[in-house]
């Protein structure tokens, strides 16, 4: 379930929650979502049913918005409560939040509010102009691992030993792909919640590109294979608008979103975001974009052109240390 990493952005310590092990917030929320559509809603669309846009870093923007929906169906003196306790732990600001208030109430005016939005989403790699082009014309594929060949050859083959390994290329792109020698990847393309995680955090993505890439590169050269990568492409940020129904039901892909309230627990998505509402309740200069989140989005479909609403090259990113498998 949730792995805990510490942020590395700087920020107060009561602008910063911690959990309850007693490590700063953070954050990976462990979710890995998987998703199936066929009607793609395009920014026009989007715009035209006035579907908002909810970005997680930007807890400014929709704190607001989410005490609009869930104002009302707080008891009287909640809000002194919240204050009063001045939690520690994001967990304990939820729970508490919760005893406020019915939770069933306040679960279902959450799940009702983010169906009626849109939830921003996160890719982040190595692209080169072409590639960004292609991008916007035939939006995020899942990945194939023979596809990758291309990238690979061109970032690997100026190294001195490329000549002597060039022959092990199909195999690793058979082991790490269909072979899933690390893990699931093929047929799947993946976003994360949280831009701010992106570049601040796990931001190996930006600097070497995708995973599967890195594991093949390695597999083929090393550690100067994965050092070749991080030479080709542009360190870019891909921002994606995805209908909040399709994000909750991806987000609680392993049991339903009433399975979860049956076996009474809050869903994935609301509970992330009641967390750090609740939580801002009692720290009003909480500010999301110091966390480090991950909640990793993986989809099984392309995401389509239309949801794409953005596509923007970063400056220099100094790789962080990462833990992730």
């Amino acid at each position: 379930m949730s792995r805990v990493q510490r942020r590395t952005v700087p920020a107060s310590p009561s602008t910063v929650p911690e959990l309850r092990d007693g490590r700063r917030h953070g954050k990976r929320c462990g979710l890995l979502f998987v998703a199936d559509w066929g009607h793609p809603m395009s920014a026009t669309a989007i715009a035209e049913t006035g579907s908002y846009v909810l970005d997680f870093d930007d807890n400014r923007a929709w704190g607001p918005e989410l005490t609009g929906v869930l104002g009302g169906l707080l008891t009287d003196g909640a809000l002194d409560r919240l204050a009063a306790a001045a939690p520690q732990f994001v967990e304990d600001a939820r729970d508490l939040l919760l005893s406020c208030a019915d939770r069933g109430r306040i679960v279902d005016a959450t799940l009702s509010w983010i169906r009626s939005t849109s939830v921003a989403g996160y890719h982040g790699t190595r692209l080169n102009p072409c590639e960004a082009e292609s991008i916007r014309a035939r939006g995020l594929l899942p990945l194939k691992a023979d596809a990758r060949r291309i990238r690979l050859r061109r970032a690997l083959s100026s190294h001195p030993e490329w000549g002597r390994v060039a022959h092990r290329l199909d195999a690793a792109l058979r082991d790490y792909g269909p072979g899933e020698r690390a893990g699931r990847r093929e047929g799947q393309v993946h976003l994360t919640l949280s831009r701010c995680g992106l570049v601040n955090g796990f931001n190996h993505y930006l600097t070497h590109g995708s995973e599967f890439d890195q594991r093949v590169a390695h597999e083929l050269l090393g550690a100067d294979g994965v050092e070749l990568l991080g030479k080709d492409g542009q360190a870019t940020v891909i921002r994606v608008a995805v209908p909040g129904d399709v994000a909750l039901d991806a987000a609680n892909r392993h049991w339903t979103v009433d399975e979860r309230l049956v076996r009474g627990e809050v869903p994935n998505l609301v509970d992330e975001l009641l967390k750090v509402w609740s939580f801002e309740l009692a720290h009003p200069d909480l500010r999301c974009e110091t966390l480090r989140t991950d909640c990793g989005m993986a989809y099984r479909s392309a995401i389509p052109p239309a949801w794409i609403i953005g596509i923007d090259t970063v400056g220099p990113v100094q790789r962080q240390a990462e833990g992730r498998a």
